[in-house]
């Protein structure tokens, strides 16, 4: 009996070898997730970056500082001091101008505290005369200051004129006691100035802590 070989013709003979490989698409990576809304933070004192004035917070009043420091050290007009030279009372008359003011003012605040710093040198002029009931004598002179937050200030007087008088050094001394006492107050006024800027920063309205005065037996009716 003959051989039918056509049953073998549609047969795969194919190996899984020689197959191409099936490709399997990676899944879609997962969406992001959006970011949480925070609720918009309390009202606070300070800036309106820094709330509570917990961060270190800088504030110049440079521009300030150095008008204010000129204008009291040289008001303008005449300054009366007395001298006592061995029994003679004498009246020394002079005034001070600005020469140079160089430097700059400004305070830091941080959780309600406010600290000032301050770094100036300043030059001024002294003109005037000494007096007494017959006698007078001119006195000019340069005055230099370093003023430093964390040091006294350092104040050196030089006459040009006057100078080889016996009572120079009480000269130097009234001008010293003037500028010292010229200088202490610009420090306590920009202590004012920076608990201005503070209360400023933190919205709080000038006074607002002020204790109204308590009304008498007589305004109260009793």
């Amino acid at each position: 009996m003959p051989i039918d070989y056509g049953k073998w013709d549609n047969l795969d003979c194919s190996s899984d070898e020689d197959s191409e490989p099936k490709v399997t698409k990676a899944p879609p990576p997962p969406k992001k997730a959006d970011k949480p809304v925070l609720p918009p933070p309390k009202e606070a004192k300070g800036s309106a970056w820094n709330a509570n004035n917990y961060h270190w917070e800088e504030q110049k009043l440079d521009t300030w500082g150095r008008t204010r420091i000129g204008d009291l050290l040289a008001p303008g007009g005449m300054t009366h001091e007395e001298i006592d030279y061995k029994g003679t009372r004498m009246s020394l008359i002079y005034s001070l101008s600005k020469k140079e003011v160089e430097g700059d003012a400004w305070t830091h605040i941080r959780k309600g505290k406010t600290v000032v710093g301050y770094n100036f040198e300043i030059k001024l002029n002294l003109s005037g005369k000494v007096k007494t009931s017959s006698r007078e004598e001119q006195v000019a002179g340069e005055i230099h200051i370093d003023l430093m937050v964390d040091n006294d200030a350092d104040i050196s007087i030089t006459l040009t004129e006057g100078g080889t008088l016996p009572f120079s050094s009480d000269i130097k001394k009234r001008t010293l006691h003037t500028v010292e006492a010229r200088l202490a107050r610009f420090v306590t006024e920009l202590r004012d100035k920076a608990a201005e800027q503070r209360d400023k920063a933190a919205g709080v309205k000038p006074g607002a802590d002020a204790v109204p005065p308590s009304s008498s037996p007589a305004e109260s009716g009793g």
